[in-house]
């Protein structure tokens, strides 16, 4: 009894000395608990912009727009149609609902009247959410009307040129993340040979330190291009996923995520002296990213309070830009913004981390 009680007791001692272990087993599933309980305990209301075309005047018209305008998740702003299809490629819209003319006239005849929304698919809110929401409406207008549901129907319309799937969309995001993660772990060979003193012993020799650094950068830029290629190849032969955009662009989005993370990575551990140590800060900063970048989960469902940190996160950023030039997806950012702040968070990053990094 008193060997199994020492043999307890050195494991618990040799699982507290692990960090990563001790990471793994109790702090990421806090983390996991913390991202869950910001974003969906909240008692806010998730509000979507949609855009609203009356072209009927008459009592129904009028009936229809306050109708939908006493929806709990929608916020109506009306104008003209032209002015409110640009809002939604823009991203300024999440939907918009054109109310047709001449309805009276249309059911007097016994026809049926189309209200049509306008709405972009490779925003998984508008299936998911927006399109259900208004196809309910619109039956349950039906039912006041006429106890019947014929007199209305909801035509949808897509506002991309090609016919894309919820796969075509989420691609681009899965690119995104595979480049954040080649870019962070890139620097744990680093750390561990300041761990090992093999940096130390470098030192010594003819070989430039930068010649280090840059061979590692060379390497994870080629294997991001790699990584690249056959997760598009895979995606093209085996879903049929089409890329739409400009294949020069996409891989200067690839060359710009992958330095922007390396730096952001050499930043978090430039003065960790073990793989151990550095393991732990990794995963605390590339999981919650992970989460809260739009990668995942749609960003109009995070609390505004969140939504500062959300907006900060580089990766919201590639992953914007990527759905953009492959699919030609509905912007959260300009393509302009989305290159200036990765361009940004790389010259900020490679700045610090060249003013702290240790060597030994």
């Amino acid at each position: 009894m008193n060997s199994f009680r020492k043999l307890v007791i050195a494991n618990f001692k040799q699982f507290f000395r692990d960090k990563t272990a001790v990471f793994f087993t109790f702090a990421f599933p806090l983390i996991f608990i913390g991202i869950f309980g910001l974003v969906f305990s909240g008692d806010e209301s998730v509000n979507y912009q949609i855009g609203l075309v009356n072209n009927d005047d008459s009592a129904i018209g009028e009936g229809i727009a306050q109708a939908l305008d006493q929806i709990p998740i929608f916020e109506l702003s009306e104008g003209e149609l032209n002015e409110k299809l640009t809002a939604l490629e823009d991203g300024e819209l999440r939907a918009v609902v054109v109310i047709p003319a001449n309805i009276e006239a249309t059911i007097a005849a016994g026809g049926t009247a189309a209200i049509t929304v306008y709405h972009d698919p490779s925003q998984t809110t508008s299936a998911q959410i927006i399109l259900p929401v208004l196809r309910e409406a619109i039956n349950e207008i039906n039912r006041q009307l006429a106890q019947q549901p014929v007199l209305l129907t909801l035509a949808e319309e897509s506002i991309l040129s090609q016919n894309l799937r919820y796969i075509d969309f989420i691609v681009p995001g899965i690119l995104a993340m595979s480049i954040m993660m080649t870019g962070f772990f890139g620097v744990v060979p680093l750390v561990e040979w300041r761990e090992k003193k093999v940096l130390k012993r470098l030192g010594v020799t003819p070989l430039r330190r930068s010649t280090v650094v840059f061979s590692q950068v060379a390497f994870r830029l080629v294997l991001t291009v790699l990584q690249a290629t056959i997760l598009i190849g895979v995606a093209y032969l085996v879903f049929d996923v089409q890329i739409i955009g400009n294949w020069f662009l996409l891989f200067v989005l690839l060359l710009l995520g992958t330095l922007a993370f390396i730096s952001i990575g050499y930043l978090a551990s430039s003065r960790v002296k073990t793989v151990e140590g550095a393991m732990p800060i990794i995963n605390l900063i590339t999981f919650p990213m992970m989460f809260l970048s739009g990668i995942f989960f749609p960003v109009e469902i995070m609390p505004d309070f969140i939504r500062p940190v959300v907006e900060a996160l580089p990766l919201t950023y590639l992953g914007d830009a990527l759905r953009q030039v492959m699919v030609g997806a509905t912007p959260l950012h300009s393509l302009g913004v989305d290159v200036a702040v990765l361009a940004g968070w790389l010259a900020v990053c490679m700045v610090l981390a060249i003013r702290f990094f240790r060597w030994e």
